[in-house]
């Protein structure tokens, strides 16, 4: 059959098939300059790899990352830290929410005279 050429339907056990011809190989062994590049491909990732997760780590741990209950954090690092909080660290953000607000507010002001 050639490329692109659909066969009959041929019965088996599972029911019935046609085959489509999407294209042909070679027997044999492929020459190196067809599958030289898949190859240094092959070789590249598997460097890459190790090196990409170490990245990702060091900057998982460098990174303040609060995963709430019910997620599973399938990329945390034993060594990851995270900030305490204290009272007087969450009275500090509310004082930056409130001049947020207070800031948008005096935007709008602007904005409507």
């Amino acid at each position: 059959m050639k490329v692109g050429d659909i066969s009959d339907v041929s019965r088996v056990k599972q029911g019935y098939i046609i085959l489509k011809v999407t294209g042909h190989q070679v027997a044999g062994i492929p020459a190196l300059k067809d599958v030289e590049p898949r190859i240094q491909d092959a070789l590249y990732y598997q460097k890459l790899q190790p090196a990409l997760r170490e990245y990702l780590t060091k900057l998982r741990e460098e990174a303040y990352i609060d995963v709430k209950e019910g997620y599973i954090d399938s990329g945390a690092s034993p060594n990851e830290t995270k900030p305490i909080e204290t009272a007087s660290a969450k009275a500090t953000e509310a004082k930056k929410l409130k001049k947020k607000k207070e800031a948008g507010l005096s935007l709008g002001l602007l904005r409507e005279s």
